[in-house]
Formats: structure tokens, C-alpha cells, sequence
């Protein structure tokens, strides 16, 4: 993957999450191929769909109206390190509004149950906390249980139903970390 032209990436131990600036939404929607060889990428993420070809189409419009706040609407194409292919997204849905906004994402089935999603979600989580944001909220489908289990590994906490379920992740609290292992509770090696 070429890094130097994925700009404001964000990086995990196995993926690279990168933003579709303008530019490069533009030439992803004009010519994939083109796309594929300046980024070094290959894309095996969701299906393009023609739902799909057109939120594309009106993301590149949005950004060009509004590039100072472009990473908290557009897609972040999820990258697996190992064979440089774009197996997924990630996006922030709207500019937070008192720091809050919401979080969506997807995955091309054959890379699921490996980890991938929480991995990307925990860092782009990390991504939000530090540019500012307070909370985000979360929409699964009922039956969805794949992304709820995504959300619940990742902190969120189910809000509320309302035809589909809605979670929230607080992101003001720091991670807490373990606490210390009591002196007295070390476990004795020399009588295990």
C-alpha cells in the first residue's frame, strides 16, 4: 500500500484505515482500476451496489462542500496490511453535534469472524475520542447480531429500541486500566 498518498491514516497492528479525501473519491468513482494502482490497494470491500455507487457519488459532492470538516462524514476504506485489499468502512455519519455523532460500518462477509471490525471500530473509537468527541451512537438491524456483538466487544451499551436497536458509547471516561495485583494475592509459583 502506498502510505505516503493515504493521508490522515489511521493504523492497527493489522489494518490501515484510510479517509476518501476529494480526490481520491473521485477517482475511486471514476475509475477503480486507477484507483487501485495509486494506492497500491486492491479492492475486495462491500459489494458496489448501485445504492452503494450512488452514496458515493453524493459523499464526493458533500466533501467538496465541506473539506474542513470531510473525516467525520467520509468513508474510511479498512485495509488488511498482509495483502494490501480493502476487505470494509468505516465512517462517522454527520459532523458531531455537541460532541456527539454516529458510527456505521460494513464488511465483505469473507472477512468476517477474524477480528477485524472490533479492531478497526477500537481504533477509530480512539480516532473520535482524540479530535474531540464525547459519545457516539450505534444502529443494528434486531436480527444483526454479528455488529451488535462488534458494538458490545467495543463498549456500547444498548439505548433503546425503536423499530431497529440503538446503542451508545461514552467516549469523556478513560479506559480503565487493570488494576494493580494485590502483593499479597501474587500467586506463590513455588507451591502451584
Amino acid at each position: 500500500m502506498n502510505r505516503e498518498e493515504a493521508i490522515d491514516h489511521i493504523e492497527t497492528d493489522r489494518l490501515i484505515l484510510f479517509p476518501f479525501t476529494e480526490a481520491s473519491l473521485a477517482l475511486f468513482n471514476s475509475d477503480l482500476t486507477g484507483f487501485e494502482n495509486k494506492y497500491g490497494i486492491k479492492y475486495q470491500g462491500e459489494e458496489l451496489d448501485w445504492l452503494l455507487r450512488d452514496f458515493l457519488k453524493k459523499l464526493e459532492r458533500e466533501i467538496a462542500d465541506d473539506p474542513d470538516n470531510y473525516l467525520f462524514f467520509t468513508e474510511f476504506l479498512i485495509t488488511l496490511k498482509e495483502t494490501d485489499s480493502v476487505i470494509g468502512s468505516i465512517d462517522y455519519k454527520y459532523v458531531p453535534r455537541d460532541g456527539l455523532t454516529e458510527v456505521g460500518y460494513g464488511l465483505n462477509p469473507q472477512f468476517e469472524r477474524r477480528g477485524y471490525m472490533t479492531e478497526a471500530l477500537t481504533a477509530f473509537l480512539d480516532f473520535g475520542r482524540r479530535s474531540g468527541l464525547k459519545a457516539v451512537l450505534a444502529e443494528t438491524k434486531k436480527d444483526n447480531t454479528k455488529s451488535q456483538n462488534v458494538l458490545k466487544r467495543c463498549g456500547f451499551v444498548f439505548l433503546r429500541e425503536g423499530g431497529n436497536l440503538w446503542w451508545k458509547k461514552d467516549l469523556e471516561l478513560p479506559p480503565t486500566p487493570a488494576p494493580p495485583f494485590p502483593h499479597d494475592m501474587k500467586p506463590d509459583h513455588d507451591n502451584v
